[in-house]
């Protein structure tokens, strides 16, 4: 038996009618206007992400703040609210991966630069604090883990795998997000902090990690021990090594540094289409001595790799859209898609997939991502994992910038 629903009358019909229209306003006026770009050269877009969704990220940003001035934490960026570990006294600790944490600033300097600058100062100036001093690790700012009651941060909490102690995925990519983050706070228009004598030494340091492991060729190996050439890791260090010629020429009036800055990208991006282009797939190798194509492909890194040159604009766009197109062709052959499902195996959002399918025409799929993650994101768990930090480039890169001051988180 079919039980009828009465008729139910909204409450608030012209607060409604007003949200309505203010909805109907904005998709119009995003119908010309452009996504804020994080990075230079990256691909551009027409706005998805609505104002709503755009603030909600940028108070999550803030809220993921530690404040706590005056003590050695204040200014760390947490991957989570949620606890990243419990040791064995049952005590919670977040995880900072400086990283993930970067990438989230870029998104959120390029919509929202006037709200971000303060925490993006207070980040940079952590990482400096941070950033290890010796040993074939100097320069990189480890994986740390806070603690509510604790006013610094270790890298090596209780009971933690010692393989996680002292620990980060890649020492290329770390120590290049950081450029990409001072590059940034210039571009807005600068801050104070970039004059400050431990961020500069910061940054100095980053760039003369990336340079201990950088091959003849140009390419950069992951880690020292770890002695892998990835091509993920290369769009960053490409991109890094423009920004950090930037900041020499802007901060240290250094235009010989530039132009060397300049040159190694060159070279970078030609060994890239050398040795990590495989032409006749039409595949970018996720690393020097991978299979071509693998098949079948995995999520990560196979299919994702295809992202980054196109996203971050390297080498030929043309080619880099047909090579993202063959490679997601893989995750959209039987419903539900990627787009309506997370096919991750450890349920991780990956929202560089939905800018990829703008960046290629494939708004339909870019906007069924975003209706879930939207669904999840403005719900009443909010941004809980499996979101981390680092979600937040890729969901801003998507949106349009703040024309109006933020209501604090």
């Amino acid at each position: 038996m079919t039980q009828r629903r009465r008729s139910v009358q909204p409450r608030h019909p012209a607060r409604l009618r007003a949200l309505a229209a203010g909805l109907v306003a904005w998709l119009a006026a995003a119908a010309t206007a452009l996504a804020a770009v994080p990075v230079e050269g990256g691909c551009a877009t027409t706005p998805l992400v609505e104002p709503a969704l755009r603030d909600a990220a940028l108070q999550a940003l803030q809220r993921l703040a530690v404040q706590a001035p005056g003590q050695p934490k204040h200014g760390a960026l947490r991957n989570s609210l949620a606890a990243g570990h419990v040791d064995g006294a049952g005590r919670a600790w977040q995880q900072v991966s400086a990283y993930q944490a970067n990438l989230a600033v870029l998104g959120a300097l390029a919509v929202a630069p006037a709200a971000t600058l303060p925490l993006a100062a207070d980040w940079l100036r952590w990482q400096a604090r941070h950033a290890a001093t010796s040993g074939s690790g100097a320069g990189i700012v480890f994986d740390h883990w806070v603690r509510d009651d604790l006013s610094t941060a270790t890298t090596c909490p209780p009971d933690l795998a010692r393989g996680l102690c002292q620990h980060v995925d890649a020492d290329d990519s770390t120590a290049a997000s950081l450029l990409l983050v001072a590059d940034a706070v210039l571009r807005q228009g600068g801050h104070p902090v970039l004059a400050e004598a431990p961020v500069r030494n910061a940054m100095a340091q980053a760039a003369a990690a990336i340079e201990r492991l950088t091959l003849g060729d140009a390419l950069t190996l992951a880690r020292p021990l770890h002695r892998v050439v990835y091509t993920m890791d290369q769009v960053e260090v490409l991109a890094a090594r423009r920004a950090w010629g930037r900041l020499l020429r802007a901060l240290w009036g250094d235009e010989a540094g530039q132009r060397r800055q300049e040159e190694m990208a060159a070279r970078l991006a030609s060994a890239m289409q050398d040795r990590l282009w495989q032409a006749d797939t039409g595949w970018w190798r996720v690393s020097l001595g991978t299979p071509a194509r693998p098949r079948p492909p995995r999520w990560y890194p196979d299919t994702m790799a295809q992202a980054w040159p196109l996203l971050w604009g390297v080498g030929d766009a043309a080619r880099n859209t047909e090579a993202w197109r063959r490679a997601i062709d893989a995750w959209q052959q039987s419903p539900p898609d990627w787009s309506a499902r997370s096919v991750d195996p450890d349920g991780f959002w990956w929202p560089a997939a939905a800018v990829a399918a703008r960046c290629t025409g494939d708004e339909a799929r870019a906007r069924a991502w975003l209706a879930r993650a939207r669904s999840a994101w403005l719900g009443p768990a909010g941004f809980a994992p499996p979101f981390h930090i680092g979600d937040l480039l890729w969901l801003l890169w998507l949106a349009e910038p703040v024309t109006t001051p933020l209501t604090p988180p």
